[in-house]
C-alpha cells in the first residue's frame, strides 16, 4: 500500500495526542448477519494520505486468526487492488481453504461498496514443533534507549507516524535531500508505548518504515504485493530490530527484502514485497 515520505518531515496537519490505538484499529466486528467489518481510521494514514499496508495486512490477518480454528501463522501474502478511503467502513471475507492437521489455510477478501480491495492468503500451523537452526545475524544497532525519537525532532504524531515508534542509528539521506545510493535501512521499531508484539502487529513491521528504495531518490512507492514468513514472537515485547534492503529497480517496481528481529537476537520474520515507483 502507499509509503511514499517527504523530504523533510514537517507538519501533516494537527498532530493528536499519541494513544494506542493499535488493538482496536485492527479488530473486525460482526454483525448479526455474520458480516465482518472494519473501519477505516486516517490514523494509520501515510504522508500520502492512504492507510498503510502494513496495517490493511494485520486487520485481515487477526480476521482470520478471530474467525476460524487455526493456529499461529506460518506464511502470509497479501495482493493489494486498491487502497481503503479513510471514513469508510470495509468489509471482511473469510473463506477456509483446506483446514488439515498440520496447515490450515485460510483467504480473506477486503472490499468496500461491492469493490475489491485487497485479498490475503495466509497458512497456519497448530502444534507443530520441529528442528531450528539460524543462520543469519540481526542488524548491529546501538541500545534503543540511546538513540533520539525523531518525534521529538519534529516529526509529526497523526498518522503512522503517532502509531509506531522509530529509532535510527543516523539521520537517512533522504530525510536531509541528500539520498545516499545505498538502498539499505536498518532500524529499532515498536508500536507506540512499547505494545506487545502479537502475530498482526509483526505483520504491520514489514511495512510500517520509510522504504529504502528511498535512498535512491525515489520518494513514493506503492506496494503491490507483500509476503511473510512468521518465525516467532519476541519473548519480551518491545523494541524490534529491523533490516530493509532494495537490489533491484526494472521499468518502475522495485523488491524490498525485510528480517524483523527481536532485542535477544532471534528472527521473527522475513518479507519480501514487490512495489511500484509513483
Amino acid at each position: 500500500m502507499y509509503r511514499g515520505y517527504r523530504h523533510a518531515v514537517g507538519p501533516l496537519g494537527q498532530d493528536e495526542p499519541v494513544t494506542d490505538h493499535y488493538p482496536q484499529d485492527t479488530l473486525a466486528t460482526r454483525a448479526d448477519d455474520g458480516t465482518l467489518t472494519l473501519e477505516v481510521t486516517d490514523r494509520w494514514n501515510t504522508p500520502l494520505g492512504k492507510p498503510n499496508g502494513g496495517w490493511v495486512l494485520a486487520a485481515m490477518l487477526r480476521a482470520a486468526m478471530d474467525t476460524t480454528d487455526v493456529g499461529r501463522p506460518a506464511v502470509a501474502a497479501i495482493t493489494y487492488f486498491a487502497s481503503p478511503e479513510p471514513g469508510t467502513t470495509a468489509t471482511l471475507t473469510v473463506t477456509p481453504v483446506k483446514l488439515g492437521r498440520r496447515v490450515q489455510t485460510v483467504d480473506v477478501d477486503l472490499g468496500c461498496d461491492g469493490r475489491p480491495l485487497a485479498r490475503m492468503t495466509a497458512s497456519f500451523a497448530r502444534d507443530h514443533h520441529g528442528p531450528s537452526q539460524e543462520l543469519g545475524a540481526a542488524p548491529a544497532l546501538p541500545d534503543p534507549a540511546t538513540l533520539p525519537d525523531p518525534r521529538e525532532l519534529g516529526m509529526p504524531t497523526d498518522g503512522l507516524f503517532g502509531r509506531i515508534e522509530y529509532r535510527m542509528a543516523e539521520v537517512p539521506g533522504w530525510a536531509t535531500g541528500e539520498p545516499t545510493g545505498d538502498p539499505t535501512t536498518t532500524l529499532w521499531q515498536r508500536l507506540d508505548g512499547g505494545t506487545a508484539i502479537d502475530w498482526p502487529a509483526v505483520a504491520l513491521l514489514t511495512d510500517a518504515s520509510p522504504p529504502p528504495v528511498m535512498e535512491l531518490g525515489q520518494m513514493k512507492s506503492m506496494t503491490v504485493q507483500l509476503t511473510v514468513h512468521f518465525h516467532r514472537l519476541p519473548e519480551q515485547g518491545g523494541w524490534v530490530a529491523s533490516r530493509f534492503s532494495t537490489r533491484h529497480v526494472a521499468e518502475g517496481f522495485h523488491e524490498e527484502d525485510g528480517e524483523l528481529w527481536d532485542d535477544q537476537g532471534r528472527l521473527l520474520a522475513q518479507s519480501r514485497q514487490l512495489a511500484i515507483l509513483l
